[in-house]
């Protein structure tokens, strides 16, 4: 389905439609589409109705040639407004990478919107000023390269420490994935909702009421840490660790998350 909100024109595909299950949608992370999440669906559809969506400038979302279309605040409200139409009965969220990141302003604006959420390697933005600026400088640097040869920056993106652990098989999926996007709306996406521009909303989430499961492979130190940091801001948070995986939890390990998951939402539902 398409479903128009600021100017975007947002690709959403509804999985099933169970009445009496919940619905859960899940956040793809940068260069990503919702068909990252395939090998997750058959699994979920056991236990509530998955609605994936195509974030603005990636996949078949039809986006215009503005960054201030990518800018944090205007992603909330799209999303919000395309949620407040599609009035979903008990609604949990899962945010992987980008789409945690995404996921995280969600719950601070309007958490009365999800029943419960699940946050895969992701963190809540950049507290340190000078990191702040670092991480704008990098983000700048990958959008020029992106531009100027995307097949390149793809081997130099899939050649990261973070993405090393996924077998071949789950490399060739996520690379075809990653070449349909134009290079355009990937560049638009870091000037415009890249870590270092993105505020952040760490200092916020100890007012949240409602559970979360943050989840990280045991593979990604990095994000072991970070999630471990968030985990220890708000009792109602819970960390995982996943043996075996890296930073892509659900493609390394999908009968981890799966798990996760239903345990998520059969114990909030």
């Amino acid at each position: 389905m398409k479903l128009y909100a600021d100017r975007v024109f947002y690709h959403l595909e509804l999985h099933q439609s169970e009445t009496k299950l919940p619905y859960l949608i899940l956040f793809h992370g940068f260069m990503g589409s919702g068909e990252s999440f395939k090998a997750l669906l058959s699994g979920l559809k056991a236990f509530c109705n998955p609605v994936t969506i195509d974030l603005i400038g990636h996949g078949k979302t039809e986006t215009p040639d503005k960054i201030e279309l990518f800018k944090t605040d205007r992603q909330v409200q799209q999303i919000t407004s395309i949620l407040d139409r599609l009035k979903f009965d008990r609604l949990f969220a899962y945010g992987y990478s980008m789409g945690g990141r995404l996921l995280f302003h969600l719950l601070t604006v309007n958490h009365n919107l999800f029943a419960g959420a699940f946050i895969e390697s992701s963190h809540c933005g950049i507290t340190d000023c000078e990191k702040r600026k670092q991480r704008v400088q990098v983000d700048e640097q990958r959008a020029a390269e992106i531009e100027s040869g995307f097949s390149q920056f793809l081997d130099h993106w899939q050649s990261l420490p973070l993405f090393s652990s996924s077998d071949g098989q789950s490399r060739k999926y996520y690379r075809q994935i990653m070449e349909k996007n134009s290079p355009r709306m990937m560049a638009n996406s870091l000037k415009g909702f890249g870590a270092g521009v993105m505020p952040s909303v760490c200092e916020k989430l100890h007012k949240l009421r409602l559970p979360l499961y943050l989840a990280a492979g045991e593979l990604d130190q990095k994000y072991v840490s970070r999630m471990a940091e968030i985990s220890e801001l708000n009792s109602h948070f819970d960390l995982f660790v996943a043996k075996n995986a890296g930073h892509r939890v659900h493609t390394d390990r999908p009968d981890f998350v799966i798990n996760q998951l239903k345990n998520l939402i059969s114990s909030h539902v």
